[in-house]
């Protein structure tokens, strides 16, 4: 089973890139109509928590952040599912990490300052105003030395504001002022074909949190319309489709492990 062509048997580090110690991650994003998924906790199923380590887990279910873990096998059917509710792939990302200072996928590019809710680790609604930056995972992974083929990997959602700075840009540096919601990372071990899944825990439409930022957008999208006859009568064979514009949509984040240097 394979979703767009994406298996992970097939997923391999790029040629050229036998670097030591140099850990292989492929990030895909998934967006699907929020119409098509009554409950986004149904593409989990299946999936296990017990190997993620969460810096705090009471703050990271009251942000409605949801995360499970799973092994190549397990990929047949979560491609299923997203199959199901008419998942396109939005985006496919490489990412080798040589050190445990992280880097940054990202996927998004907030424009407009706006304000966005959550939940601090000491259960407190706090907030704060985005924009004129990028939404990203920022991923910090390491070999362990004492388990061959294996790395401790963490992940955390991370806001980047690009900070204008004239004496800065003249010296051909960056300078970035960046919020990361430390709050709502999570450890792991991870090994080539493991991968984990990130996604809301529930869809609320319109709703300004750190949550719907990471996890919903609008844009436009096509939706299949299976061919009819002059009768109404449904033809086989390929649909048909019709483009409708600002679709409410639900994204998805698949983060797998595709090689680990020793």
């Amino acid at each position: 089973m394979s979703l767009g062509g994406i298996k992970l048997v097939d997923l391999k580090p790029a040629e050229g890139m036998e670097l030591p110690a140099a850990i292989n991650f492929q990030i895909f994003i998934f967006e699907a109509p929020a119409e098509k998924i009554p409950s986004p906790k149904e593409f989990f199923l299946g999936l296990i928590r017990k190997p993620l380590h969460f810096a705090d887990y009471n703050a990271f279910e009251a942000n409605d952040f949801l995360a499970g873990f799973g092994r190549n096998e397990m990929w047949d059917e979560i491609a299923a599912r997203l199959a199901r509710a008419g998942a396109r792939n939005a985006g496919t990302n490489r990412l080798i990490v040589f050190d445990d200072r992280g880097d940054d996928v990202i996927f998004t590019t907030l424009g407009v300052e706006q304000s966005v809710f959550y939940t601090t680790g000491d259960g407190k609604l706090a907030g704060a105003s985005l924009g004129g930056g990028q939404l990203a995972w920022r991923i910090k992974a390491r070999p362990i030395p004492r388990l061959r083929g294996a790395s401790e990997v963490e992940i955390q959602p991370v806001f980047r504001r690009q900070v204008d700075n004239t004496i800065v840009r003249l010296l051909g540096r960056e300078k970035r002022d960046e919020i990361v919601f430390d709050f709502a990372g999570f450890e792991l071990t991870m090994s080539s074909g493991d991968f984990v899944l990130l996604g809301p825990s529930q869809y609320k439409e319109d709703d300004i949190t750190l949550s719907s930022l990471f996890f919903t957008s609008r844009g436009n999208f096509a939706f299949p319309k299976p061919r009819q006859n002059e009768k109404g009568e449904e033809i086989p064979g390929k649909p048909v489709y019709t483009l409708q514009k600002d679709v409410p949509l639900v994204r998805f984040f698949l983060i797998a492990c595709t090689r680990v240097g020793d």
